[in-house]
């Protein structure tokens, strides 16, 4: 019987997979998963570049587009910009909160295909195990 392959296989296999149904899913909105991410954090609040930055650093790669392409574009969209008196903090104008929630909808069919046959309950649990396995490894000693 052939073993099982490791966390980390499955971690970019995974990784990967998310990245292809997000490019088909934004498929000729000009929008990519860091457009997404950006727009996503946008909403929450607006947020210094360097806490966007800082937020989204495990998904930016490299050979992926950047954070700073990624607010240039939306900018031109007309669906972020700087807001004034708050600090230099990116904020999304009417038309990006419009734009965010079109590209929801399609952002919403990934999240179905990922989660058909996972429980809230598994993706909770599987979610807490990540974080603990990632605690631990940033809390090992440096190795010697």
């Amino acid at each position: 019987m052939e073993e099982p392959k490791p966390i980390g296989y499955w971690l970019k296999r995974l990784d990967a997979l998310i990245d292809a149904d997000f490019e088909r899913a934004l498929a000729g909105s000009g929008l990519t998963r860091r457009h997404w991410q950006v727009l996503n954090s946008l909403t929450a609040a607006p947020c210094r570049t360097d806490e966007l930055s800082a937020a989204l650093l495990p998904f930016w790669g490299e050979g992926t587009i950047t954070l700073d392409e990624v607010l240039v574009s939306l900018r031109g969209r007309g669906w972020a910009g700087r807001v004034e008196g708050e600090g230099g903090r990116w904020a999304l104008t009417p038309l990006g909160a419009e734009g965010r929630a079109e590209a929801a909808g399609r952002v919403g069919a990934t999240r179905r295909r990922l989660m058909d046959g996972v429980t809230a309950e598994q993706y909770h649990e599987t979610v807490r195990v990540l974080s603990r396995m990632a605690a631990n490894l940033e809390a090992a000693p440096p190795a010697a």
